[in-house]
């Protein structure tokens, strides 16, 4: 595989990272009241990461990677970014967190490229305002509510590195990867939250990124050319 998309959240980090952050600040309770909200109005994931950011403004930095940084990389996930790397494929983490984490991690893992919603900064602070990377109108409508379109992230990023998609790869666990696993040449839901996400990738994994590169391993060498589902990993 020449191209391979991680989901960050729950995939390469063993926990969700704004979760993380607003259970350091003291926010739990706001984010409790914003899930009833949602759950009751309906509101899109873009909505609610709009709302999210804001609970942050006044925060630096700093903060917040004081706590980000504590969070631990799912076994195998540095070893199997490396030996990506190390074969020519490019990685890029896509996240609906936000960028200076994104950046932050990447940075750590020497992947390539990173999508994610950005922050608005004035003197170094959040100011709560949420910035998202852009979701074209040509897209399935339900992109639009997600916090990011991880589908266009795949096209763009595809496009921009002239791979063709059978030679792309992605892994995800949640909701907002459904779009990206269907798309990819192979796509991976690694212990996946939902039946859905379970549905829309070639091969579940139920373990960590050993496990993955097992299987990537077998899956290209078995593979015709013909999109085989090489099925269920536990």
């Amino acid at each position: 595989m020449k191209l391979v998309l991680l989901d960050m959240d729950g995939t390469v980090l063993m926990g969700r990272s704004l979760r993380t952050l607003a259970h350091a600040f003291h926010l739990e309770e706001a984010l409790a009241e914003l899930d009833l909200e949602k759950r009751k109005e309906g509101l899109s994931e873009r909505e609610v990461a709009m709302r999210v950011a804001g609970l942050f403004a006044g925060r630096s930095l700093a903060e917040l990677y004081s706590v980000f940084d504590g969070i631990p990389l799912t076994p195998g996930a540095s070893f199997w970014i490396r030996r990506l790397k190390e074969r020519g494929a490019k990685v890029a983490l896509v996240s609906d967190s936000w960028r200076p984490l994104v950046e932050r991690l990447g940075k750590r893992l020497h992947v390539d490229v990173v999508w994610a919603n950005d922050l608005e900064l004035k003197g170094g602070r959040l100011t709560g305002r949420l910035i998202p990377p852009p979701c074209p109108q040509s897209l399935p409508s339900g992109c639009r509510r997600h916090a990011v379109c991880k589908l266009h992230a795949l096209r763009t990023l595809a496009q921009k590195f002239g791979i063709p998609p059978e030679e792309t790869l992605a892994v995800g666990d949640g909701p907002v990867d459904v779009c990206m696993l269907r798309e990819a040449g192979l796509g991976i839901a690694l212990n996946p939250k939902s039946e859905e996400v379970a549905q829309a990738a070639d091969v579940v994994v139920y373990g960590d990124f050993y496990d993955v590169a097992e299987v990537v391993e077998e899956y290209e060498e078995a593979h015709n050319g013909k999109g085989s589902r090489p099925g269920v990993l536990s």
